[in-house]
């Protein structure tokens, strides 16, 4: 194969990588998880948990201004995304972050945004 014709095919080969990325990404950030974390009271919510390790969902709600009610539906899209994992004990639902599937998702992000944006 000609140089030329080489050089230009692989333009076009990491043109194409960095469209899929580039739209990979875009969709990560219109992404059920960041819309999620874009609401304040799921990160008063998510710093809890931190701080407080497992927590039910009335310790939880006495510690927030809002609504018991509102509370738990913000909590279950929080364990529906992967930020939380719950569990009952007897009668009580135990919510708390998820670690390791949390890390996952913001180091997966991470990663597009290294390879789609150039760092100085």
């Amino acid at each position: 194969m000609h140089m030329c014709a080489l050089m230009y095919y692989q333009k076009a080969k990491n043109n194409m990588v960095q469209d899929k990325t580039l739209n990979e990404l875009a969709q990560v950030l219109d992404s059920k998880f960041l819309k999620t974390l874009s609401e304040p009271v799921r990160i008063d919510i998510l710093k809890f948990l931190i701080l407080n390790g497992q927590s039910d969902i009335g310790t939880i709600a006495e510690n927030m201004p809002q609504d018991r009610s509102v509370v738990s539906r913000h909590l279950n899209l929080m364990h529906e995304v992967g930020i939380l994992k719950g569990g009952k004990d007897g009668r009580h639902m135990i919510y708390e972050v998820d670690g390791g599937v949390f890390l996952k998702k913001l180091e997966s992000i991470s990663a597009l945004v290294r390879v789609c944006i150039k760092l100085p």
